[in-house]
């Protein structure tokens, strides 16, 4: 299920295993459909990562959305937001030991983190979201993390809301 708009794209998947495959198909379509092909491959990992999380940790349906923000004059913003009604986790991505450097999991919000321009995460009333911007236009080598301290995430400031999400009451 879903809703699109010119800018907009939001949809709601069951809380199963499933559900980041097709996540990662209504991305890429999506941004195929705005002529953002160029960020697909980035866009498809992230989305696939935080509904995985969302599926894993969360609780009841999870939803995504999309959102395209006209640049003015540079490259458009793509933001992606990947909520459920758990609680959500309350710090950073912890350090891997050494010797745990073959073990499946934990290395996801460090992509996260290193594919995107600026990412975060809050607690609504009624659930959690990780919220992730990346540049529409072609990338120029730089791994992004403008928007992170220290590898920690940050509280959301001047965010771009997506109207009719869960974040938008």
């Amino acid at each position: 299920m879903g809703a699109n708009t010119a800018d907009r794209a939001t949809w709601t998947l069951p809380a199963v295993a499933e559900s980041a495959r097709a996540a990662r198909r209504q991305v890429a379509t999506q941004l195929d459909d705005w002529g953002l092909p160029q960020v697909a491959d980035d866009a498809t990992l992230i989305v696939s990562e935080l509904v995985t999380n969302a599926v894993c940790h969360g609780a009841g349906p999870v939803w995504h959305a999309l959102r395209r923000v006209p640049g003015d004059g540079a490259a458009d913003v793509v933001r992606l937001e990947v909520g459920d009604h758990g609680r959500g986790w309350g710090g950073a991505p912890a350090a891997r030991a050494r010797e745990d450097s073959l073990a499946c999991g934990g290395r996801g919000l460090p992509l996260v983190e290193a594919l995107s321009s600026r990412w975060g995460a809050w607690h609504l009333p009624h659930g959690f979201v990780v919220w992730v911007e990346m540049s529409g236009g072609p990338l120029t080598g730089t791994s992004g993390a403008s928007g992170i301290s220290g590898g920690k995430l940050q509280a959301e400031n001047g965010h771009l809301p997506l109207e009719g999400s869960l974040n938008n009451p």
